[in-house]
């Protein structure tokens, strides 16, 4: 599994036309391209219509996903993002919409105290 610090995000401005917005995500097994039109609900980031490129069939996984989108939220400073992808046009059964997908913000308990002397 990947980790977070493997993870770094590019926007590129002249890929696509507002609202649709196109970003370059650097991994471990190189670079994948996320389309979307990016909404703000509170402290969530939902990205409609997603279109991921460039990554071979099971390639990321659950797991990395969950990573790229823990480091989107650290970046970002969202508590929550909503993946609602788009109708599928290739792959595994054309004409139908992915599932959505929610990711919350992992947040690591403080070290617990220990009094000095113990």
């Amino acid at each position: 599994m990947w980790d977070v610090a493997d993870i770094s995000f590019e926007i590129i401005n002249d890929m696509t036309d507002d609202p649709v917005v196109t970003v370059l995500v650097q991994t471990p097994i190189g670079q994948l391209t996320f389309t979307a039109e990016p909404v703000e609900d509170g402290n969530v980031l939902v990205a409609r219509g997603t279109h991921v490129q460039d990554a071979s069939a099971n390639a990321v996984g659950a797991a990395n996903l969950m990573v790229i989108a823990q480091a989107a939220m650290k970046e970002m400073g969202y508590d929550g993002i909503v993946i609602e992808g788009a109708l599928r046009t290739t792959g595994a059964n054309p004409g139908r919409r992915p599932r959505t997908i929610r990711f919350t913000r992992h947040i690591r308990p403080a070290p617990a105290y220990r009094p000095q002397g113990s």
